[in-house]
């Protein structure tokens, strides 16, 4: 069976269909879809720029947040509770002591730690390019993981104190935009602070713009985050173990166009979730080439867009599996006519 046949106007269900098609896809069937163990996966890590005041809050708010993850205290928790998603929280850099638990557990801090944080990226490097492509091989790994436990689908989060900056930062390069275009107030900045990340970014575009040679790897870890690294490895675990993996806000979105500038193939496995309320998220999206269902303003992060998506992906599949055809209601079918010019 196919959306055409399904007894309802043609392409009505919008962004909807293009993602239940891109599922089926993905599986490589278009009969009994299902979706019904999904994962959303959350990479913590801590930035040095923070030293540059480009944030309200510490560092230490990352590791607090964090921790509220495994004990189901944050926003998202009471998001997955709803929508029968399992949270799995992984320290890949935050500045803290190393956890003891390695297993991929729900109720748990994970340890991943490739470093505790990153470099100040406004004077030097954020990260080896060795921790960068330990972070994104981490990512691709956890992916297989998962996949070996039977989950069908995987939401991306994120939690670091600073990462707009990082994000505003790869954004700039990639979209060829100035410091202006790609820069936020991320979870919140007075005016003073605003112009202190925006000079951070401006600088740092600078700097990097002109020396990374197209070498993906060269670019994250001069200006990027242990976090966003790891979400890189996601989506190319998408790829490598064909599953699909859900775009999150502006922090995600900026990752999967990391992913997608390493190899163009792994778009094939995103689904895009939600337009951010940062400008970044929008600009990544477009760029990518694939198209969000939700546009609420959404800015929260930790991957709670994405778990917005998973009811609506859930009415979808429903849908597509179980609404009778045209044939079956007795109903002359719909044509699909290409655009005509007026």
């Amino acid at each position: 069976m196919n959306w055409d046949n399904i007894a309802k106007p043609i392409a009505s269900l919008g962004v909807m269909e293009d993602d239940v098609a891109k599922l089926c896809g993905i599986y490589g069937s278009a009969k009994g879809l299902r979706i019904d163990k999904r994962a959303l996966v959350i990479m913590c890590a801590d930035h040095g720029v923070v030293a540059e005041q480009v944030t309200q809050t510490t560092s230490e708010v990352t590791r607090i947040v964090a921790e509220n993850f495994t004990e189901g205290k944050s926003t998202v928790n009471q998001m997955c509770n709803y929508a029968n998603v399992d949270v799995f929280t992984v320290d890949i850099g935050m500045d803290t002591d190393y956890y003891q638990e390695n297993e991929l557990v729900t109720n748990k801090v994970i340890n991943r730690k490739i470093k505790r944080g990153t470099n100040n990226l406004a004077i030097e490097d954020a990260m080896s390019i060795e921790e960068c492509k330990k972070a994104i091989e981490t990512g691709i790994e956890i992916v297989g993981a998962l996949k070996d436990k039977g989950y069908k689908i995987i939401a991306t989060g994120e939690m670091g104190i600073g990462n707009t900056t990082p994000t505003s930062i790869l954004a700039g390069v990639l979209l060829d935009k100035s410091a202006e275009e790609v820069t936020g107030v991320g979870a919140g900045l007075s005016k003073s602070g605003l112009n202190k990340k925006l000079l951070v970014v401006k600088k740092a575009i600078e700097r990097v713009k002109d020396n990374y040679n197209q070498d993906m790897y060269k670019l994250i870890s001069a200006v990027g985050g242990l976090e966003i690294a790891g979400m890189v490895g996601l989506f190319l675990g998408g790829l490598r173990y064909k599953l699909p993996i859900i775009i999150d806000g502006a922090i995600s979105s900026v990752s999967a166009l990391c992913a997608v500038n390493i190899d163009a193939a792994c778009a094939d496995y995103m689904i895009a979730s939600h337009v951010s309320g940062e400008m970044t998220g929008k600009l990544a999206l477009e760029k990518i080439g694939v198209s969000p269902m939700i546009d609420g303003g959404l800015r929260l992060g930790e991957g709670t867009g994405a778990i917005a998506l998973m009811p609506m992906l859930d009415m979808a599949v429903s849908i597509y599996n179980n609404m009778g055809t045209f044939d079956n209601y007795n109903i002359e079918a719909y044509e699909r006519f290409e655009e005509e010019a007026l």
